[in-house]
């Protein structure tokens, strides 16, 4: 990616201080006679927690870092009556109040009128452009199976408690509630600010998107299975990186398997991988023309929905056009504010389309992407337009938002 294809993300900072593929497909038996495309389908059915390996560590974890009472016989019982962990779970109580008491059952309640014929389809999300924002992915989309997150962020590596509690235990936690205030309150990261918050800098123990996304889990009432951390091999497949010689290019992920609170009887998974998904290099990193490792890695995702929110419009800059073009083959539905995709790619009559909110255009920021054709759409009802009771996207305040929903014809 060139240098210039990220001034929008870093001016965000600047005015506002401010994506396995589904399951893989199941082994052929020797009687199983499928033809190639069914391999590549993803089990319609998932795994029960009874079927594999449970590390019970990592949830004690997410919620040691969520600031949530540990669980009888977790290891983090006595660090939870330190001093520093008392104060923080309060603090965290309150900063998570509104959210899980006010507006994350507004993004519910709309969920299950709007996009129940989405979500029930099950199958793999892919939420491009991401940053660790497990928040509103599992939100709206709780019946996928396997949600792919990505972005420009490192994945981070699992905190070490013990050591931490050693030397700043306090300063710990006040890094992880930094991290958080942006997408807490306005529902989106800012670029700068993870820059900073989540590369080591302010709390070198906090190197990446893991501990956020952990976090995220245990707060929105899901339960950590297992954690593994991937390597992108050169055939574009995440396998384990002890089956995996790395070399210096190497593009790693995370993967954690969890349930949600309220099916336990359910696996899924969750990869998150730290690349550019521009066209050509940034920052040293290869993007989707010289890394065919990564593209074929995106073309083999069998994803069904695709969800974009605060993305900058990259995808409006035709050095995100390989990325852009790869989604609108693929994708059954997509979800977006206006910062996704411009509104003219759904207007050609093979897709149908409803507008939820109201159009107020992008951010002074952004001003140059404002859109007449969309503008338009909304004052003279071209299309289905219905209630967005909440607010979203770099118009965060309810009655400014808008979200497109759109369905492949």
């Amino acid at each position: 990616m060139l240098k210039n294809s990220f001034i929008s993300v870093t001016a965000i900072a600047l005015l506002l201080s401010l994506s396995f593929c589904g399951n893989q497909a199941q082994e052929q038996t020797k009687d199983d006679k499928s033809t190639k495309s069914n391999q590549n389908k993803e089990e319609k059915t998932s795994k029960k927690p009874s079927d594999i390996k449970i590390e019970r560590k990592f949830n004690d974890l997410a919620r040691f870092i969520a600031g949530m009472q540990p669980e009888e016989g977790s290891v983090y019982e006595e660090l939870s009556k330190r001093k520093e962990w008392v104060n923080y779970a309060k603090n965290a109580d309150k900063q998570w109040n509104d959210v899980i008491n006010i507006k994350r059952p507004k993004l519910i309640k709309w969920r299950e009128t709007e996009l129940e014929k989405i979500t029930k389809q099950g199958g793999t999300l892919f939420y491009p452009f991401s940053g660790p924002d497990f928040l509103h992915a599992g939100t709206f989309f709780p019946e996928v199976d396997n949600i792919v997150m990505i972005g420009l962020e490192p994945i981070g590596t699992l905190p070490d408690i013990d050591k931490i509690a050693k030397t700043n235990l306090g300063g710990y936690f006040n890094g992880l509630q930094r991290s958080l205030v942006t997408i807490l309150q306005y529902s989106f990261f800012k670029t700068i600010d993870m820059n900073v918050d989540l590369t080591g800098r302010v709390v070198s123990s906090i190197d990446g998107t893991l501990p956020v996304i952990m976090l995220f889990m245990a707060r929105t009432n899901h339960k950590i299975l297992n954690y593994e951390k991937m390597a992108l091999n050169k055939e574009g497949e995440l396998v384990a990186i002890t089956d995996f010689k790395a070399e210096k290019n190497t593009y790693y992920a995370t993967k954690i398997e969890f349930q949600r609170g309220d099916k336990p009887e359910e696996r899924k998974t969750l990869y998150y991988l730290s690349v550019n998904l521009s066209n050509d290099i940034y920052e040293g990193k290869g993007g989707l023309n010289q890394r065919k490792d990564l593209k074929t890695f995106i073309e083999k995702l069998d994803f069904k929905t695709v969800y974009l929110k605060s993305a900058s419009y990259l995808m409006y800059k035709p050095y995100f056009s390989v990325i852009k073009n790869i989604i609108l083959d693929k994708t059954k539905y997509l979800v977006q504010d206006d910062s996704g995709m411009a509104f003219n790619n759904f207007t050609n009559g093979k897709w149908d389309v409803t507008l939820f909110g109201t159009y107020a255009g992008p951010i002074s920021l952004f001003a140059n992407y404002w859109q007449n054709d969309m503008n338009t759409a909304y004052k003279q009802k071209k299309y289905t337009i219905r209630p967005l009771p909440f607010g979203i996207g770099y118009q965060f305040r309810e009655g400014s938002s808008n979200l497109i929903m759109v369905e492949k014809k």
